[in-house]
């Protein structure tokens, strides 16, 4: 039969500090070391980057929550933002039976998953849906203007 290869990639070796935190805001007590060293060596959560203030040659994704860049961002599988581990680890309860909602889309069970750095098309993608969406946000605000105008005296 042989070996059977699977769809994952082989992620990176990463160095030992960006597996990490360093900006937390918070202590967080009940973060094990081990297991967050053991989910970032194997590709399952991004590195703890150092964060930039500014993206170097277009290069680069901004997390929403702090807006630092970094190379590659964790994305949420509920709706695809991203977040950067330093960010997700913050977010999530010191309580581990609490329900963490999607800051973003507000589903419940907030998950993510790293996928590496986004190649230049899906970057293009996301772009034209957030402008198709603030597109959409200022027709529906103008005709919301215009039938107040319309209703009032």
């Amino acid at each position: 039969m042989g070996n059977v290869a699977s769809g994952r990639r082989r992620p990176a070796a990463v160095e030992e500090r960006l597996t990490r935190p360093r900006r937390l805001l918070r202590e967080l007590p009940d973060v094990d070391a081990g297991r967050l060293r053991r989910l970032i060596r194997n590709g399952d959560l991004a590195p703890c980057f150092d964060a930039a203030e500014d993206a170097v040659g277009g290069q680069g994704e901004e997390c929403p929550i702090c807006f630092y860049f970094y190379p590659s961002l964790n994305r949420s599988k509920c709706c695809g933002k991203g977040i950067c581990t330093e960010c997700f680890l913050q977010l999530m309860p010191s309580n581990a039976s609490k329900v963490v909602h999607c800051p973003f889309c507000k589903i419940k069970s907030y998950a993510i998953e790293y996928q590496g750095a986004r190649t230049t098309s899906a970057k293009k993608i996301e772009q034209e849906e957030e402008q198709n969406v603030n597109e959409t946000k200022m027709r529906v605000h103008s005709k919301s203007q215009i039938a107040g105008e319309i209703i009032l005296p």
